[in-house]
């Protein structure tokens, strides 16, 4: 059977560089070719090698995500979306889990998505400087959500204002007795958003208590 890249160019009517840029997803060519050339190839059953194709254009077609855990609500359901928008795409989606403190000084300490990934996402994960340089020193788009790290772009909202906007709303509603459920201790690898989110509860709260005169019940706060 045929396999070559020439006789998909033959059978496209088109140039073998047209047919590599085609396959490869590359700007700049038009649909209607886009569209001949796929179809010749999957006559041909003609595939382009993921090892080749980054050889020749230096980019992988996947991007690198770093989480803290994957196995809270919040995270899993990023990573869902993530990998929904990216799969749109017809990008890859590389998983780093990190898991515990051990886990991270391995990943640091290897890097293993060196030369493995296109950009590099880091989810909820509060970097030490030297971690962030060594993810900057790998010359691709770092990007962050839920945190600031100089030199990265960054996504996210400021959680302790989110917070204490909604608390205001319930106290103008007239409630009262509000409870707060989340983490009330230092979370493993810095993931500081229930802590943030906490604080602006118990300032919003003591407010109100202090302004009826009463002492806030700790009973409403509760880890989950």
């Amino acid at each position: 059977m045929p396999d070559r890249l020439d006789d998909v160019a033959r059978l496209a009517g088109v140039s073998a560089a047209t047919v590599s840029r085609a396959l490869r997803g590359v700007p700049g060519v038009a649909e209607r070719t886009r569209t001949r050339v796929l179809a010749a190839a999957a006559q041909l059953g003609y595939t382009v090698s993921p090892a080749a194709s980054t050889l020749a254009t230096g980019r992988t077609g996947t991007v690198g995500v770093l989480v803290p855990y994957v196995d809270r609500w919040y995270f899993s359901r990023l990573i869902s979306g993530v990998e929904r928008v990216l799969r749109e795409a017809g990008i890859s989606l590389l998983l780093y889990n990190l898991g515990d403190d051990a886990g991270r000084a391995r990943f640091f300490a290897g890097l293993p998505l060196r030369r493995r990934v296109d950009a590099v996402l880091v989810l909820s994960l509060p970097l030490a400087a030297a971690e962030r340089e060594l993810l900057l020193g790998l010359g691709i788009p770092l990007v962050t959500v839920g945190t600031e790290e100089p030199g990265a772009d960054s996504v996210g909202i400021d959680d302790h204002a989110a917070a204490v906007t909604a608390m205001r709303h319930l106290v103008q509603l007239g409630h009262r007795e509000i409870a707060f459920i989340g983490e009330d201790d230092p979370v493993p690898l810095g993931f500081t958003t229930p802590l943030r989110r906490l604080a602006a509860y118990r300032e919003v709260y003591r407010a109100v208590c202090r302004a009826e005169g009463r002492e806030p019940d700790p009973a409403f706060e509760t880890g989950g």
